[in-house]
């Protein structure tokens, strides 16, 4: 089966690759109908959505019609239904993230006329479905601190894996870091051990600026399938565990994963400290640690209530100073991933590339010379941890890369993108050299 290339915006958004394409009538006329009573709105929003996927729209284009243009026919994403009528919804910017990805993932393996669900789209949601019941069979592989951050590295594989409707997908360690919301250096030592114990394996290796493909091993080691069925619910369950573990709060030193997962099991149920050592594989020092913290920042009640919702975690981000650290650790790993596009680019493609139209050949070591320490440094970030901040060519090129993407915020991402997909395919660059898995 063939599928239309599928890129990502600089918020990293999904969207079909290609020139835009003007919406069909029907397309505008429904959008523009107001929903009347008893119409199934979100079918009918669906319809507007994959018709915008297939016109390459993106999804700010989407967020404009919705919440400021405030398309009729998208109503299901502002409001919802209940037994006395449609309710604004509190998630309305999450629900048409959600229901964009599926769009695209739809668009991106049929034609136009259609908008039934792949064969392939159905084989992952049975391999995800079976991923997670057996995740949940097997709790001891999850406790402490390296279980917790292997738990979140096999989820965002497995909410990639629906994202892009195949079993095999590329997924590079920045990447991967990024949707889990941990470190890439965590996220490099858990791939060894989660491949080591059957849960995934590599089926390519990284190559250039290509990264490794990678494909979840949901009924491996000679296991049978569970029997799972997948639904929109499980799907749910899965996204808001990767969307909170993303939270800024995390990243206090106080609470740190394990201090995500204390919060996350007194979600469920109120427990005593001991059994929420025993569950976690921590011990009770640690838990009443973590407690203290959560209660500091305004996460939780002497008595285990605890206190949720993205609003409530963003006022705890900024009492432990924190907000902001998953947006800094975004922005530093896309320019690093930037810089390794760049300095391919500059190899293979020097006569042909609007990239280097417009940041021009990779730095020399003399012209990294003349970079003052504090603009790399700025580059890098105050808390970013990686590469000694000094005089280097790289240093010097995240640099430039930072001004180029202050410049342009709205195209920056997608340029990198362009430059990288005009690059040799993995192949072509794997015959003379063998490149480690520092994909950008």
């Amino acid at each position: 089966m063939t599928t239309r290339p599928v890129h990502v915006d600089i918020q990293g958004r999904p969207y079909l690759a290609g020139p835009r394409r003007p919406l069909a009538a029907r397309i505008r006329a429904l959008a523009d109908t107001p929903i009347a009573a008893g119409t199934d709105a979100s079918a009918i929003g669906w319809s507007i959505l994959l018709a915008c996927a297939h016109a390459r729209m993106q999804h700010r284009d989407l967020a404009e019609a919705a919440f400021t243009a405030q398309w009729p026919g998208l109503e299901f994403l502002r409001t919802h239904r209940t037994a006395v009528g449609r309710t604004p919804r509190l998630d309305a910017e999450q629900e048409l993230a959600r229901q964009w990805t599926k769009a695209v993932t739809a668009a991106s393996y049929t034609g136009p006329a259609t908008c039934t669900t792949s064969p392939a789209r159905h084989t992952v949601e049975q391999t995800v479905a079976d991923l997670l019941t057996r995740m949940d069979s097997k709790p001891q592989q999850w406790q402490g601190k390296t279980g917790s951050q292997a738990r979140l590295v096999l989820l965002a594989l497995a909410a990639r894996t629906l994202d892009a409707a195949t079993e095999e997908v590329h997924f590079s360690e920045r990447d991967w870091a990024l949707a889990a919301g941990l470190a890439r250096d965590t996220v490099a030592d858990r791939l060894k051990d989660l491949t080591d114990r059957g849960w995934i394996r590599r089926t390519q290796r990284a190559v250039g600026p290509w990264a490794a493909t990678w494909r979840l091993l949901a009924h491996g080691g000679g296991e049978t399938r569970s029997g799972a069925v997948f639904s929109p619910a499980l799907e749910q369950r899965l996204r808001a565990e990767l969307e909170s573990a993303r939270a800024d709060i995390w990243h206090a030193r106080s609470l740190g994963v394990l201090g995500l997962r204390v919060w996350d099991l007194l979600r469920t149920q109120r427990l005593p400290v001991r059994q929420i050592a025993a569950r976690l594989g921590i011990c009770a020092a640690t838990v009443r640690s973590k407690l203290g913290a959560l209660q500091a920042y305004g996460l939780c009640t002497s008595n285990g209530r605890v206190y949720q919702g993205r609003s409530r975690l963003a006022r705890a981000a900024a009492l432990a100073g924190v907000t902001g650290a998953h947006a800094d650790r975004m922005r530093l790993y896309r320019l690093q991933s930037a810089v390794f596009v760049w300095w391919f680019t500059t190899r293979y493609q020097q006569d042909q590339s609007d990239a280097l139209g417009e940041w021009g050949h990779f730095p020399t070591p003399g012209e990294a010379e003349q970079v003052h320490p504090v603009d790399i440094a700025l580059a890098y970030g105050a808390t970013a941890t990686g590469p000694p901040v000094e005089a280097t060519t790289w240093g010097a090129a995240m640099a430039a890369q930072d001004r180029h993407r202050e410049a342009d915020p709205a195209s920056w991402w997608e340029l990198v993108a362009a430059a990288r997909a005009a690059l040799p395919a993995p192949d072509v660059l794997a015959a003379p050299h063998q490149w480690s898995s520092a994909a950008a």
